[in-house]
């Protein structure tokens, strides 16, 4: 409707399926199931440039023993879990800057920019806490005091269909295909509200995790055919009281997309 477009609502360019800006108009307004911005729970930043600005990438440790992941290279993260690439030096003209943005690092890291006919995650949990250059680091609140447990569920979400859904939602559409997301794209995007859902539905997706975490996600092009992408929304469905058909059709939808593909509608 164009009064939503007065207000800079352009989520009706972001899919080619009106079944899809449907569904995500539905996501965006917690209609689907109660949500949040992920702001809400989470603080967000600082964003690559912030770290390229103030640290040298290395390939050796230093005395600080400060590390990054770096890039985003889809043959190489393909899981959930994921480790460090690179080791960082804090450059000597910003070594207060250098300090401030290490203190932001975290454990669960989103991406800045994806390339869709490529991409297998859209969040990734690392095994040491870091800062990223194509990744921005998201630290979860230590609102009801299970960090960790919620850090997982975050990021068994956002992998799943309905997640993958809501981080298109939020992108930057001037390139389909390779779009980017601002810090403010990061934070505006719908999370499951636990606080309204309950203490069972952040553990069952914690469980989804850890089940997966080590398993090896398919590019989006093929996610209808992914068995764990089809585990992380058995998952998603249990927890947030999701019809599972709904699910399945959004899930066929978005691996069927233009921006997905690469290629035209049917192809």
């Amino acid at each position: 409707p164009a009064s939503r477009i007065a207000v800079g609502d352009w989520g009706a360019v972001q899919f080619l399926s009106p079944y899809l800006c449907r569904r995500n108009t539905e996501l965006v307004q917690g209609d689907l199931f109660p949500s949040a911005r992920l702001e809400t729970v989470a603080e967000i930043g600082p964003e690559g440039r912030r770290t390229r600005d103030a640290f040298i990438r290395s390939n050796l440790p230093d005395a600080e023993g400060r590390v990054a992941l770096w890039q985003h290279e889809t043959d190489i993260i393909q899981t959930m879990a994921a480790r460090p690439d690179s080791h960082l030096a804090a450059k000597p003209s910003k070594a207060h800057l250098a300090e401030r943005y290490w203190q932001q690092r975290s454990r669960m890291l989103l991406p800045t920019r994806l390339f869709l006919p490529s991409t297998r995650l859209a969040s990734v949990l690392m095994d040491t806490p870091c800062l990223g250059s194509a990744w921005v680091p998201c630290r979860v609140k230590h609102t009801n005091g299970h960090p960790e447990q919620l850090e997982m569920a975050l990021c068994a979400y956002l992998n799943s269909t309905v997640g993958t859904l809501a981080v298109m939602g939020e992108r930057s559409n001037r390139k389909p295909t390779y779009p980017r997301f601002s810090l403010d794209d990061l934070r505006n995007l719908p999370v499951p509200d636990f606080a309204v859902l309950g203490a069972n539905a952040a553990a069952q997706l914690a469980a989804a995790y850890d089940a997966h975490a080590n398993d090896i996600l398919l590019p989006l092009p093929q996610m209808d055919a992914d068995p764990v992408r089809r585990a992380l929304d058995a998952a998603v469905v249990a927890a947030l009281g999701l019809d599972g058909e709904m699910v399945a059709t959004i899930r066929r939808q978005l691996a069927a997309e233009p921006s997905v593909t690469g290629r035209r509608y049917g192809e």
